[in-house]
């Protein structure tokens, strides 16, 4: 769990040049993902309720533009290299959180997309 705090500490100073025009920024993104990250890392086998609340905020903030979308997606591409998620978490999240997350929580994902 150190590793993991250590890691989103790391990350939220990676990114702390973010562009501030965007309605959403990595720092959110970030703090909406934190408690998600004991369900991605396979520390906990379901997703806690703040943890969705967090993952539909992205979605919710993401939808309100394609720049903010490509930025959430280029953030949570930076976080999953740090903190390495199991794939098969990282894809069932939207299931568990029944939402549609409108992209992998990967560090291979594409984000020019």
């Amino acid at each position: 769990m150190k590793t993991v705090a250590a890691s989103l500490m790391l990350l939220l100073l990676l990114v702390s040049s973010s562009d501030y025009e965007a309605m959403l920024d990595c720092k959110a993104v970030t703090a909406y993902l934190t408690p998600c990250l004991t369900y991605l890392t396979g520390m906990v086998e379901t997703p806690r309720a703040f943890c969705c609340k967090g993952a539909r905020n992205i979605v919710f903030d993401a939808s309100k533009s394609m720049e903010n979308k490509k930025m959430a997606c280029n953030c949570i591409k930076t976080l999953a290299y740090i903190v390495k998620p199991r794939p098969e978490n990282a894809i069932d999240l939207s299931n568990k959180c029944r939402i549609h997350f409108p992209f992998k929580i990967s560090p291979n994902i594409d984000c020019s997309r």
